[in-house]
């Protein structure tokens, strides 16, 4: 399976790792990086449903002490997109505008 980042996928796992870069311990900051590794290995593995469904198309996972969740799509039998990472100490429904 091949997984493929978003372009806001990208900027918000930067911008996460640069929050955490001052808030939490280069520990943390490892712990986040490797459950986000984790969950894609899972998904090049072919794993998707595994993940909680949050729409019809739409699984997610939470990462780096529940924290984050990592919401992606499968886009067809040999793709997956990695669609968003999401701080779930944010308005919540800021996710549905992310998404789109």
């Amino acid at each position: 399976m091949r997984i493929i980042f978003s372009k806001i996928a990208n900027n918000s796992y930067e911008a996460i790792i640069e929050f955490l870069s001052v808030v939490w311990t280069e520990r943390e900051i490892d712990i986040f990086i490797d459950d986000a590794q984790k969950i894609v290995s899972q998904l090049k593995d072919g794993k998707f449903k595994l993940h909680q469904s949050y729409s019809k198309d739409i699984r997610s996972a939470l990462i780096g002490k529940k924290h984050v969740r990592m919401f992606f799509k499968k886009e067809n039998r040999e793709e997956i997109r990695i669609l968003l990472f999401f701080d779930m100490r944010q308005n919540p429904d800021k996710i549905n505008d992310l998404l789109k």
